[in-house]
């Protein structure tokens, strides 16, 4: 049945698919060492050129493959046990609508299924790079980002409008090293094609929403799993003060998955994190008093004992913790941490998204509430991503 539904979508979108489309250079398998790579054709057929030149007379149809190998700062392509040459410079161009491939390798986890077009540039190793409408993207993005969070359109219309709005905010990242974004955390999480119907449909009608200030640029989307009721100031995290990143009480994230969690670590290795910090000063007695119970009802960015102080962030960084809005408590020799949501708590919890969406919440609505005075626009309509 999921097949269907997403052939139905598909469909859809190739009848009513708008006249403004955008393609975007996206690196694929960017945290790999890629020495050998079996190019896959899945489905459509594709027009293979090495050097710019047609290596084949037909192009490539389903179930064929070839093997690239990185030697000597040049790919050597192979199809089967046929040499076809060397080269620097590989493209793999779709011809039809549903064109799709996969890319297998040694290096890598598992196999990974892409659509459009594939181009390999031979450097200190193998660049692929993935050339795809945004909307595609945007799509293969929330199903990296949130899969298995929610099966509802209208989440999946947020997180599509929250990715757009990052990727194109960012869209010259790596613009010097010849694409646009990679598929690392840090450009976004792209693991490949969307199969999910559900968040095609939320991405197709959520097409080109982005989210923009009041001066009309584009914000910076971030967001988290659980605020645990009270959403984080982006000043206490980046040190930087932003209009729209306000810290906002946070109800719908109250009681769900990652609302709360719990960490114990023992009395001596929380003592010594201070003296090493912070100085001997914490081998007092009473100054241990104070780090042994604290507490937080709102978040506190900084903690001050004494003369010191104690971002709350650090803590969280150096305990590996879910989150920074803690409570402290000792018993017996052990320090047990009360913890409240999960991430930086910056702009939108996804978890609380959830919950304002089945409370019946437009997705419009739930942006305009975690993101403070911003607007939902068309990204045709904005002249400049910068």
């Amino acid at each position: 049945m999921k097949f269907y539904k997403t052939l139905f979508f598909f469909l859809v979108l190739l009848i009513t698919k708008p006249t403004f489309c955008m393609d975007i250079k996206v690196r694929v398998l960017s945290d790999y060492k890629v020495k050998s790579v079996d190019v896959k054709i899945v489905s459509g057929k594709y027009m293979m050129l090495c050097n710019n030149l047609k290596v084949f007379v037909e192009d490539l149809a389903p179930d064929e493959a070839i093997t690239l190998t990185f030697h000597d700062n040049q790919i050597r392509v192979e199809k089967g046990i046929e040499l076809i040459g060397t080269y620097n410079y590989i493209e793999f161009i779709g011809k039809k609508y549903n064109n799709v491939f996969s890319l297998s390798s040694p290096q890598i986890d598992k196999k990974h299924s892409y659509e459009e077009h594939l181009t390999i540039i031979a450097r200190n190793d193998m660049l692929l790079i993935n050339r795809i409408d945004l909307e595609k993207y945007i799509a293969g993005v929330v199903q990296s980002e949130v899969f298995g969070s929610s099966e509802d359109v209208e989440f999946f219309k947020i997180q599509a409008t929250v990715s757009r709005t990052y990727a194109l905010a960012n869209i010259n990242r790596h613009l010097k090293e010849g694409y646009n974004l990679c598929d690392g955390v840090h450009c976004q999480s792209y693991k490949g094609r969307c199969s999910n119907p559900d968040i095609l449909r939320g991405t197709f009608e959520s097409f080109s929403d982005v989210i923009v200030d009041s001066t009309n640029k584009l914000i910076s989307t971030a967001y988290h799993s659980n605020s645990g009721g009270m959403t984080e100031d982006a000043k206490n995290i980046w040190q930087v003060k932003v209009p729209y990143l306000r810290s906002i009480v946070d109800t719908f994230s109250i009681g769900a998955k990652n609302y709360q969690w719990e960490k114990s670590i023992p009395k001596q290795q929380w003592i010594n994190y201070f003296i090493s910090k912070y100085g001997d000063e914490y081998k007092n007695s009473e100054t241990q008093e104070i780090i042994f119970n604290f507490k937080q009802s709102e978040r506190i960015a900084k903690w001050v004992i004494g003369n010191d102080t104690i971002p709350t962030k650090n803590i969280r960084e150096y305990f590996n913790l879910r989150s920074s809005f803690f409570s402290v408590e000792m018993q017996n020799d052990t320090v047990y941490i009360h913890g409240k949501g999960y991430g930086h708590g910056v702009g939108l919890s996804q978890e609380g998204a959830i919950q304002m969406v089945k409370k019946g919440y437009s997705y419009i609505d739930i942006l305009r509430h975690y993101y403070s005075n911003v607007h939902v626009v068309k990204y045709t309509e904005i002249i400049n991503f910068e």
